[in-house]
């Protein structure tokens, strides 16, 4: 048995000491993304816009740490890396710890992606940049020392990303639940502090040992060659134009898929990361020394996921089914690009040059889906523009086949098949026109699946198989939905669009898949409001319960506007004050002439833009007797809505037998416990309401809801004399949020939606 040199344990200790780091940077390079846009998010309504606007600044920023990691490591030697490095860290430090305060708030009028933005720079872009130079730095440095592995450093890419996932598997089930925001904030600090020790350990390791300059990597015992052919010391521009095409893509469909799964049940960490999280893993497998997936089965996995994803494209529900087919299709493609990026890896001299590149193909798909769609397009387009662009891309099963003959060629019949199915979509009867949840509808889909099998067998060349996926994705979106859309538009806080249908004679505002109400417009009578603000709705009731208890007209303050529904139910005499944060949505409530109950029953009524919790922090105590807040993105409702600090400002607002209502309707979030934490926590009294017979209301479009109402105490809650609809909130399940605590893993009905 041959005994180890001393050579020898010094590049297995300087393997372990650079594996070490690169996780930690990496730990802390993912762990400060979902910290600080959930720092971030009530300063902006809760928007789920908030989360990819914050990605494509960190996309930016880790170009820009790429790009300085790059430089170094081509202008300077090892010593004067370290120095340089060294430096630009202890500068970063000085900013630390990470803090985002209410005082920051971004004014109604200030274009909030360009402030959310400038908020990222001051707050964290220094140290951000920092940590993201470190995976890059440290694998040319150990490119250039004595390690058997020196010569093709990319599984240290492999652990970086492994950091990266436990992390971001960490954020969501054990740091959010258990640590506060500032907490957290003040251990990345320290984390900061450590990693910038590592680093300069490295470095002087490899300066002390290893060559002084950047020129090569230093003489040692040959290394194995990497699995995937190498490419020559000047690398063609064609060649830096696939990695970055190939990076692009599952970074677009990652912001894609984030703000698909997030608008229908809540801007949170929670699902924010689980996308993220595959996207990082992806990066794992393909780098890893022995892929779990090989690069063949992902190409397959790639076909078989984009034709059924793009088949079932309008189906949300249940949300059990389609949201892990979302994930799945975007793993799928994510494994499938990144494994051939590995492929095409070039040697290590190339290594912070393809680093940079990759970066820049992220960056540009996070821009092109996060800012450029949002002003190109009034629906959400980018998604299904990317899964067709992802199809284009599609790897070769056979390496070998990346050149051959007709591969990207598209042919007569390729063109009869994406026209068939398209003319399949359009065709279609009238009578499909009921929904896609109908019979119909589900028949339908079976045929798309039946034609998305012919599409697999395009699979062998990209170009025919992206205009099949299309096609699918065309015809499955033109499936008609129920109701007319009159109207479409989108700005930073969502996507909208105004429909209206004959039977019942209603006119609505969708958010997302969200009905957000409207008006039923029966024929000779007066508009009157929809769903959840009609007469069998526990808040109507309240209303009226606060209206006869007071001496004089109530004075009252609505939260989220929505289509001004609220208005409908003021008598003579009552001012109100309207909280909206999307100036979109005032218009459509009051200026557009789609719906008209503010300007019928309530045309004095005041319209206050700005976050409905900052904008009442301005107004006087003691001001409201009534207080409805409704504030929702889509079907969510904005956490820092709901915290314990948030319940408190309310009642400071409201007069001493004043009366909060809270709409917590949500089909994945239970919401109540969240409420009776806070209410326990204050010393509050709450009843829980919810409406029984919808059958006896002579409104047909009258829909289910779910309110809490709180009061100070339980005899101004029993003075009120609430009907039957309601009952005291039960405190036997309380889950407590603060502004700096918070966590949607005890409030998740995992059984299923209601």
């Amino acid at each position: 048995m041959t005994a180890a040199t001393p050579t020898s344990r010094h590049a297995a200790a300087q393997a372990v000491l650079f594996t070490c780091t690169v996780f930690l940077g990496a730990v802390l390079l993912f762990w400060v993304q979902p910290l600080f846009a959930k720092m971030a998010l009530p300063l902006l309504g809760g928007a789920p816009s908030v989360w990819n606007t914050a990605l494509v600044f960190f996309q930016g920023t880790l170009l820009a740490g790429y790009a300085y990691a790059h430089g170094l490591a081509r202008w300077l030697g090892v010593r004067g890396q370290v120095a340089v490095h060294a430096l630009v860290l202890c500068a970063a430090g000085l900013t630390l710890p990470v803090v985002v305060g209410a005082d920051r708030a971004p004014d109604a009028a200030a274009p909030p992606v360009a402030w959310l933005m400038a908020l990222l720079a001051v707050s964290v872009g220094a140290p951000f940049l920092a940590v993201a130079a470190t995976a890059p730095l440290l694998q040319r440095w150990f490119s250039l020392g004595p390690h058997p592995a020196a010569r093709d450093p990319y599984f240290l890419y492999a652990a970086s990303n492994a950091g990266s996932v436990a992390v971001l598997l960490a954020f969501p089930f054990v740091l959010e639940p258990l640590f506060s925001t500032g907490t957290q904030s003040w251990a990345w600090t320290a984390g900061f502090a450590v990693l910038a020790l590592a680093i300069v350990l490295c470095g002087i390791g490899v300066a002390a040992r290893g060559p002084l300059s950047a020129s090569g990597p230093a003489p040692g015992p040959p290394a194995p060659a990497p699995p995937a052919p190498n490419l020559t010391a000047r690398v063609a521009w064609r060649q830096r134009g696939v990695w970055m095409a190939y990076s692009a893509v599952p970074s677009a469909l990652l912001l894609g898929v984030t703000g698909h799964v997030s608008t229908d049940i809540a801007s949170a960490p929670l699902l924010w990361v689980a996308p993220l999280a595959l996207y990082l893993l992806s990066f794992v497998n393909a780098f890893a020394r022995r892929p779990w997936i090989p690069p063949w089965l992902a190409a397959r996995a790639m076909a078989f996921g984009m034709v059924l994803l793009a088949a079932v494209f309008p189906w949300r529900e249940p949300v059990g089914i389609f949201f892990p087919l979302h994930l799945g299709a975007f793993l799928c493609v994510a494994l499938a690009c990144h494994g051939e990026l590995a492929r095409r890896r070039p040697e290590a001299g190339r290594l912070t040059e393809f680093y940079l590149c990759l970066s820049v193909g992220g960056l540009l798909g996070g821009v092109l889906v996060a800012l450029a769609a949002p002003l190109a397009f009034d629906s959400v387009l980018e998604y299904p523009l990317a899964l067709a662009l992802a199809a284009v891309l599609l790897p070769p099963r056979d390496p070998g086949a990346d050149a051959a003959a007709g591969r990207w060629r598209l042919r007569r019949g390729d063109l009869f098949m994406a026209g068939g199915i398209v003319v399949v979509a359009l065709g279609a009867p009238r009578a499909l026109e009921a929904a896609v949840h109908t019979l119909a509808g589900g028949m339908y889909g079976v045929l798309l699946a039946i034609l998305a099998v012919f599409a697999l067998s395009r699979q062998v060349r990209p170009a025919a198989f992206g205009l099949c996926v299309a096609a699918l994705l065309f015809a499955a979106l033109a499936v008609p939905r129920a109701g007319d859309t009159l109207w479409a538009g989108r700005s930073f806080f969502g996507v909208y669009r105004v429909t209206e249908r004959a039977e019942p004679p209603m006119r609505s505002l969708m958010h997302g898949t969200t009905n957000h109400g409207g008006q039923w417009m029966p024929e000779g009578g007066a508009i009157r409001p929809t769903t959840y603000h009609t007469a069998a709705s526990p808040a109507v009731e309240a209303l009226a319960r606060v209206r006869e208890r007071s001496a004089a007209p109530p004075s009252g303050g609505g939260g989220g506007l929505g289509t001004g529904a609220l208005a409908y139910w003021r008598e003579s005499g009552e001012r109100w004050r309207y909280y909206e944060i999307d100036p979109l949505v005032a218009w459509l409530a009051t200026e557009s002439g789609y719906f008209g109950m503010l300007a019928r029953h309530d045309p004095e009524g005041t319209v206050v833009l700005g976050d409905a919790r900052l904008s009442l922090a301005r107004e006087p105590d003691g001001r409201f007797d009534l207080l409805l807040l409704e504030a929702f993105t889509s079907d969510a409702i904005p956490t820092h809505l709901l915290t314990r600090e948030a319940i408190a400002l309310y009642l400071r607002k409201l007069r001493p037998e004043g009366v909060l209502l809270l709409h917590v309707s949500n089909r994945i979030l239970d919401l109540e416990p969240v409420v009776a934490g806070a209410v326990a926590q204050l010393g509050l009294a709450a009843w829980s309401g919810r409406p029984r017979d919808l059958e006896e209301t002579d409104n047909p479009t009258a829909a289910g809801s779910q309110w809490v109402l709180v009061v100070r105490d339980r005899p101004t809650g029993e003075a009120l004399g609430l009907g039957e609809d309601w009952a005291p909130l039960s405190d036997a399940r309380r889950v407590g949020w603060r502004d700096d605590f918070s966590s949607l893993v005890g409030v998740v009905r995992w059984r299923g939606a209601r």
